[in-house]
């Protein structure tokens, strides 16, 4: 029986990929000596990974050899896109670009080795009762902060790369897991849209301080991904949409199977773009910024649709395959039990 979709989840689905773009037209694009406002932009759209990835755990992820082939299939469809761009804009193109293991594509190969992972936390969520469940998450938390985040780094690391790896991946599935079966206090519940807000403006006072102390540098590092504020946050955040109440919309659960081709698409393309928002940011009004952005958006959604009947039609011819493939197993398997049945006459 296929999943409904909640249209509350799936808008916040949708929000969580644009503020993953916007993320990316600001230090990405600016650098990190950068105004107040850019900082309280980044703040407030610094969640869109860590909601995104929420997200899996929050439905439950069940890999399956039709989502894991479509998966590849528009991987390699934008990954075909990425490298054209590149050529055509003499860009260097490495074997790295065909695998998504650039730093600009880090997040498909942690993405797909989440899914891997996926049916073993599943388990584990549905064998363990609530406190301990919330123990190792939690544990899993002070963990990862402790050793990868929490200045200065220990000789020892985890690895996570300031949130981007799969590990991080593992801990926010197990996290967003544990919310969707147990779920949050009453008192969070209903302060959640405060607390999102102290947490972007708390980035963005932290952010212009190490700015105005000649820390830069630091910035970045206070924006990880793996910033206790950051997780607090996109917690928050995600709450805001799973107490919201939107009546089924057709257009918005429309709109929401795209969110990963828009993640691929304006990564294929992000060496471009990133340095026309630096144009745009230094001779021009915000909303120039804002009309590009949704216009690289839109573009993805469209070479998404282009795409979509390929991707049914390889889809198809795979089911068909597989189809025939259990057929001829399941014919070979009466046979030999014919022959077992006869001998044993």
């Amino acid at each position: 029986m296929a999943k409904i979709k909640q249209s509350n989840i799936e808008l916040c689905r949708i929000i969580a990929i644009l503020a993953v773009m916007l993320i990316h037209t600001t230090f990405q694009s600016l650098g990190f000596n950068v105004s107040f406002g850019v900082l309280l932009l980044a703040g407030f759209s610094i969640i869109g990974v860590n909601v995104f990835v929420m997200l899996t755990g929050y439905f439950t992820a069940v890999p399956k050899k039709t989502s894991l082939f479509n998966l590849a299939f528009v991987c390699f469809f934008w990954m075909v896109v990425k490298v054209l761009c590149r050529y055509v804009c003499n860009e260097p193109i490495t074997y790295k670009h065909f695998f998504f293991v650039t730093t600009s594509n880090w997040f498909v190969a942690s993405y797909i080795g989440l899914l891997f992972f996926a049916p073993i936390l599943n388990i584990f969520c549905n064998i363990v009762n609530k406190k301990t469940l919330w123990s190792v998450v939690t544990a899993l938390l002070i963990v990862e902060i402790w050793f990868d985040w929490l200045p200065p780094h220990p000789a020892i690391s985890l690895g996570t790369n300031g949130g981007h790896s799969v590990l991080s991946f593992l801990i926010l599935y197990l996290l967003a897991r544990a919310i969707r079966l147990y779920g949050l206090p009453t008192w969070f519940r209903r302060l959640s849209p405060l607390i999102y807000l102290v947490c972007s403006f708390l980035l963005a006072f932290l952010g212009l301080f190490l700015i105005w102390h000649g820390n830069e540098d630091m910035v970045s590092w206070l924006f990880y991904d793996n910033n206790p504020i950051v997780i607090l946050s996109s917690v928050a955040f995600l709450t805001i949409f799973e107490k919201m109440n939107i009546k089924q919309s057709k257009s918005i659960n429309h709109v929401a199977k795209s969110t990963l081709a828009i993640l691929l698409g304006h990564s294929a393309i992000f060496f471009a773009y990133t340095k026309q928002f630096k144009y745009l940011y230094d001779h021009f009004s915000n909303m120039h910024v804002v009309v590009v952005l949704g216009f690289v958006n839109n573009h993805c959604f469209l070479l998404n649709h282009l795409n979509r009947p390929n991707t049914h039609l390889a889809i198809s011819t795979y089911r068909k395959k597989d189809d025939g493939k259990n057929k001829q197993q399941q014919h070979i398997r009466i046979t030999y039990t014919l022959i077992i049945n006869q001998a044993n006459n």
